[in-house]
């Protein structure tokens, strides 16, 4: 026995490893390292195993025991089946192989790569170094072409996430397609008609809250966030999410989110112009003209403070010299019988700006800037040929009326449920003669069954869609519109001007 030596060896399977490559697994490496060892007669002190790790990250369990034990000099010799076992992370790899190994006399071995440092030449350790290069590069390329493989997919429209989004669940027929789950779609809704209301995001996040509405990740069983103080309560963060996600119209979002790369498990946001968005691509929870809506709300919204949430030009009014905002700040005024609130504009690049001399305070009073652009709105307003809306939104009402007739969609999906309990007769009897087992009926049964009972509520939405359009009244609609809210000035303002001499320009977004 070579006494000289107190040899650990380390072993490593990630999962990509397991799916292509039988002779990489553990029992395989540990023979290999065993055989190795008997033949020299080296004295084997500890195995280190981590089965299921990357190589990209040097960041685990099995090799930081491995690196203590090194540090106590119970090991002085480490063999490893080849070098990408021991990590394909070239820059890390060369600190342990050149530097830490090294410094702490550890001998190492590479048994595939026939790497024993003990007897290297100098030259060649420039050549095991390349040979790491090239272990990572493997990994790289790998990365890349699985990130083509789902980028491609999901441009045909295929859902890849692990966990549907909030609203759908994933059909059991085919888990790339989505159906609408219709406890969380009722929450969806809700959200959108609170926004819509003029509930502030947080005011919704306080109103699921306390009707008890799970978040999305109970909801879904995902223990996400547990070790967070606010659990359980709705956040800012979730709700503006789900009020900004397209896949609520039917066009499939994905990639919203990503890793750093691929050596990184951290996960950022991606930016909105990169995400992978398919049009009709799965069923529609919110009306495409309710989510323009809120599109609109936010874009006015934008640079609010949570001092003037109440303002009602609040994103709309900007500087007509350098194009920045006008941002609207609260003052308390103290008299001596109460306190008053006045409301004053100023240029936000100016403020950020103030000791450069780059463009100037235009210092407004908001309660007049608001009177004045109310009476130009009323004038706009007062102007309307009401019966000619009327007649037009008649007209319009009329038709979309047409189009939602739906009785034509569930007679077929009527059928289809009759059908489908006829297919259940007929392995009902199946299995009665023995050619299918008892499991494989309960699966096949509950499977038919699933889709009857989403063909059944699909109906009911379908017949409530029909009477819910019928019962729209024109007038109604006028009435709830020709009203000076947030919703209609983000719908007909584009935005405002003010230049340093107060002077006001509104640009509409039905006008050149």
């Amino acid at each position: 026995m070579n006494s000289n030596y107190k040899v650990g060896i380390y072993l490593r399977l990630s999962k990509e490893d397991e799916k292509k490559e039988e002779s990489n697994s553990i029992t395989s490496q540990r023979e290999i390292i065993t055989n190795y060892a008997n033949q020299n007669n080296l004295n084997i002190i500890d195995e280190y195993i981590d089965d299921g790790f990357t190589g990209t990250n040097f960041n685990r369990i099995g090799f930081k025991r491995l690196i203590k034990d090194i540090k106590k000099k119970r090991i002085n010799m480490v063999i490893v089946k080849d070098l990408s076992r021991l990590g394909r992370d070239h820059i890390e790899f060369g600190t342990y192989v050149e530097k830490f190994f090294p410094e702490n006399n550890i001998r190492l071995v590479a048994i595939g790569d026939m790497y024993d440092s003990s007897s290297l030449e100098k030259n060649n350790t420039t050549m095991i170094l390349f040979k790491s290069m090239y272990n990572e590069m493997y990994v790289k390329d790998i990365s890349d072409k699985i990130k083509m493989s789902i980028s491609t997919k999901r441009k045909m429209g295929q859902f890849l996430g692990a966990v549907a989004p909030y609203g759908y669940v994933k059909d059991k027929l085919d888990y790339h397609k989505l159906v609408i789950d219709e406890y969380s779609a009722s929450v969806v809704k809700k959200i959108f008609n609170l926004f819509l209301k003029g509930n502030s995001i947080s005011s919704i996040c306080r109103t699921l809250t306390n009707k008890k509405i799970p978040i999305p990740s109970i909801y879904k069983n995902l223990n996400r966030g547990l070790k967070s103080t606010c659990y359980g309560e709705w956040t800012n963060r979730t709700v503006t999410d789900i009020l900004t996600n397209p896949t609520y119209i039917g066009n499939l979002t994905q990639g919203k989110l990503r890793k750093v790369n691929y050596k990184s498990k951290k996960i950022i946001h991606t930016k909105k112009e990169d995400w992978i968005i398919v049009e009709n691509s799965c069923p529609k929870i919110i009306e495409e003209n309710v989510f323009n809506q809120v599109q609109n709300i936010f874009n006015c919204n934008k640079n609010k403070t949570r001092k003037t949430q109440d303002i009602l030009l609040k994103g709309l009014v900007r500087c007509k010299e350098c194009n920045h905002t006008i941002g609207f700040r609260k003052q308390k005024i103290i008299r001596k019988k109460d306190t008053v609130y006045k409301i004053y504009g100023n240029c936000n690049y100016y403020l950020k700006h103030r000791y450069s001399n780059i463009c100037t305070p235009h210092n407004i009073k908001y309660e007049e800037l608001e009177n004045i652009i109310t009476k130009v709105i009323d004038v706009i307003i007062n102007n309307i040929d009401k019966e000619k809306l009327k007649a037009k939104l008649d007209k319009y009402l009329n038709k979309k009326n047409d189009n939602y007739d739906n009785s034509n969609k569930i007679k077929k999906i009527k059928k289809e449920i009759d059908n489908n309990l006829k297919k259940i007769d007929k392995v009902y009897l199946d299995k009665i003669d023995n050619i299918i087992d008892n499991k494989m009926y309960e699966r096949i049964y509950n499977t038919i069954m699933d889709i009857n009972k989403r063909n059944e509520e699909e109906i009911k939405l379908l017949m409530k869609k029909d009477n819910s359009n019928k019962n729209i009244n024109s007038k109604e609609l006028i009435n709830k519109y020709i009203k000076i809210n947030k919703n209609l000035l983000c719908t007909i303002i584009d935005y405002i001007n003010i230049d340093k001499d107060k002077n006001i320009e509104i640009y509409f977004n039905y006008l050149n």
